[in-house]
């Protein structure tokens, strides 16, 4: 695998898992014959069904595809239904690779948030609290 990344992939959107799926099959052979020379000429294409769409195969995916894949799809005459720009480090963490040559993202790392810590609001116990010796009952 290499060490240089793709800093940004396009997203591609399909209705359903099966559209991707002949979309990919037909990419494949106009992507295994070029030989990358640098980052920006590898094509890599990264899978993802976001968890609302879990449901069905006929929810919606996503296919995040390098410009060498894009170009792939364009000298095959793919229709290509571009949705965005990715950047590498907002790829989501449960995206599969498909194909290509690439790192799993490292996630970004979060910030601390600015300002006074939240206050808890105290807890309800469902045990009586003890009384104060001079408070009768």
């Amino acid at each position: 695998m290499t060490s240089e990344t793709i800093g940004a992939y396009q997203a591609v959107f399909f209705e359903d898992v099966a559209q991707a799926v002949e979309y990919c099959h037909a990419l494949v052979p106009h992507i295994l014959p070029r030989a990358a020379r640098s980052p920006g000429e590898r094509a890599v294409v990264w899978f993802h069904v976001p968890a609302r769409s879990r449901r069905s195969t006929r929810d919606g995916c996503y296919l995040f595809a390098s410009a060498a894949a894009i170009a792939a799809a364009e000298r095959a005459g793919l229709d290509t239904p571009l949705c965005g720009c990715v950047a590498r480090t907002a790829l989501p963490v449960d995206a599969v690779l498909l194909f290509g040559e690439d790192a799993r993202p490292t996630p970004a790392k979060r910030r601390p948030a600015y300002g006074a810590p939240a206050v808890r609001p105290p807890s309800l116990s469902s045990a009586p609290s003890p009384r104060p010796a001079n408070v009768e009952a």
